[in-house]
């Protein structure tokens, strides 16, 4: 034979099986993926079955397994899946939205870095730290009290005590992309000469770890909606506590 690789039954000439598109193959994983958080949301790590998350994907249990290994590697990739999802709704916002936030609202318009429109629309003022940490805490918040992703918060808690295993769906915290969104802000506000954040990245990260928190308990962990006057008081009380922190 000549040197020309010869790919086997299962490998495609460009990254997915021979016949089958890499679009329609993605498409197919996603599919798994949704079905798979659909499930485990519904029956519970232990309880939930291959079998029912591929009937739930319409797709065979063999594909999954192919896909994926095995009930517990799926679970890890459904949760990184998540985690995925809501960095992009973060990133993305919709151009108009309510200026509080309940569990599952969608999150303030305006950009993710915080800069976005405060309570009645108008966009904080340039040398108003205050009013723009306010305005990414509430965006923060709605992504994160989302019902979907509050349940699945609460699953992996509940599941990891048991399941080791499953540890490393605890490990990674919130989506980094909700604290480089508030590092670029507080950098911002810095190099105007309005805060003195020496470390933006890790100021970032303490924000948002308090937002949550505070978030997650007056939401009862996301099983309750967080009124818009909750929403406003407990992210203008974070702004407030950080612009006192980091005053110029």
């Amino acid at each position: 034979m000549s040197g020309q690789r010869v790919h086997g039954p299962r490998e495609g000439r460009r990254g997915g099986a021979v016949g089958r598109p890499a679009g329609r193959l993605a498409a197919k994983r996603e599919a798994i993926l949704q079905a798979a958080v659909a499930i485990f949301l519904r029956e519970g790590y232990d309880r939930a079955s291959v079998d029912a998350i591929a009937e739930e994907a319409g797709v065979s249990k063999q594909t999954i397994y192919n896909h994926f290994g095995g009930k517990e590697r799926l679970f890890l990739a459904a949760v990184e899946g998540e985690r995925n999802r809501v960095a992009t709704r973060f990133a993305s916002p919709p151009p108009t939205a309510p200026a509080g936030v309940r569990a599952g609202a969608e999150p303030p318009g305006g950009s993710p870095s915080g800069e976005g429109p405060a309570p009645g629309g108008a966009r904080p003022a340039p040398g108003d730290a205050r009013a723009a940490l306010a305005a990414y805490g509430r965006q923060v918040l709605a992504v994160l009290l989302e019902e979907r992703a509050s349940a699945l918060r609460r699953l992996i808690i509940a599941e990891a005590g048991r399941y080791p295993s499953l540890r490393p769906a605890c490990a990674h915290g919130e989506p980094e992309s909700l604290v480089t969104a508030g590092a670029d802000l507080l950098r911002r506000r810095t190099e105007t000469g309005e805060l003195v954040v020496p470390d933006p990245t890790g100021a970032a990260r303490q924000l948002v770890a308090l937002l949550v928190q505070r978030g997650l308990h007056a939401s009862t962990y996301g099983t309750q909606p967080l009124a818009e006057e909750e929403a406003t008081a407990l992210c203008d009380e974070a702004a407030e506590l950080f612009v006192r922190a980091y005053r110029a």
